[in-house]
């Protein structure tokens, strides 16, 4: 069994994953959960940890609740003071 997070895109994101590392803008927040948007799609992110910053990265574990993909967080890091483009540009490269 894998102990790290794979860095993916949501739009990448399957069923199969188990540990995953996403990261986007916060769109929505809710009683223990918000709405992540990195540019590729949007999901809905599980959580009883405070969501600090807008721009934000998660570390968690794919569900499928109601036929839909969610992430259940485990640890959301703030990265609110990282260049968003050259992140992406990065990630683009590592991940494609």
């Amino acid at each position: 069994m894998d102990s790290y997070f794979k860095e993916k895109y949501i739009k990448n994101l399957i069923k199969d994953d188990f540990n995953v590392a996403v990261a986007g803008m916060v769109v929505d927040k809710q009683d223990n959960s918000f709405i992540l948007d990195d540019g590729t799609g949007q999901v809905m992110v599980y959580s009883n940890n405070e969501v600090n910053g807008d721009f934000v990265r998660v570390f968690g574990r794919v569900n499928i609740i109601d036929n839909n993909l969610h992430v259940q967080g485990f640890i959301i890091q703030d990265i609110s003071k990282v260049d968003k483009f050259l992140y992406k540009k990065v990630k683009d490269l590592l991940y494609g």
